[in-house]
């Protein structure tokens, strides 16, 4: 689903593998252009909630640097999405990292935070699988490498 006009949407998703941690970011503008994306890694085995977060904390860096002022967050982790929720009632670690990411948050004009389906963050969860397998971290705008294009391209026709 496309953002509206002067909006950007950013898809985030994290993955886990023998004991490294990697995160997946790609931002669109309302047209579908990806405006920017990017992925790193940690030799760090993490909870995937904890995952999520971090990746979802590294879309909200990459987002505020294009200076944007309206944005939809989405992530495929429905637990993560649930705590984002209840976060004034969630007194562990991960309920304060997001109710200090809604502080963050507050620099937008206009803001969302959206479950997506799996099926639906398919260039964030690649990236996080390329960078993992290649213990690479990346960060790119609108040019971007051959194997992440063919990626994008055909989840933009579908």
């Amino acid at each position: 689903e496309k953002p509206l006009c002067w909006s950007v949407k950013i898809n985030v998703d994290a993955t886990i593998l023998k004991k490294k941690t990697s995160f997946g970011v790609i931002i669109r503008d309302s047209d579908g252009l990806a405006l920017g994306r990017g992925g790193g890694f940690k030799d760090e085995l993490m909870a995937i909630e904890l995952a999520e977060l971090y990746a979802f904390e590294e879309g909200l860096k990459l987002a505020h640097s294009l200076y944007t002022n309206n944005a939809i967050f989405e992530t495929d982790c429905a637990s993560l999405m649930n705590r984002f929720k209840k976060y004034k009632d969630d007194i562990t670690i991960i309920g304060h990292r997001i109710e200090e990411i809604y502080k963050t948050l507050e620099m937008f004009t206009t803001i969302d935070v959206k479950w997506a389906n799996r099926s639906c963050n398919n260039v964030a969860d690649f990236i996080c699988k390329y960078v993992i397998l290649n213990n690479c971290n990346m960060l790119f705008g609108i040019d971007y490498p051959r194997y992440i294009h063919d990626t994008v391209i055909h989840d933009s026709f579908n």
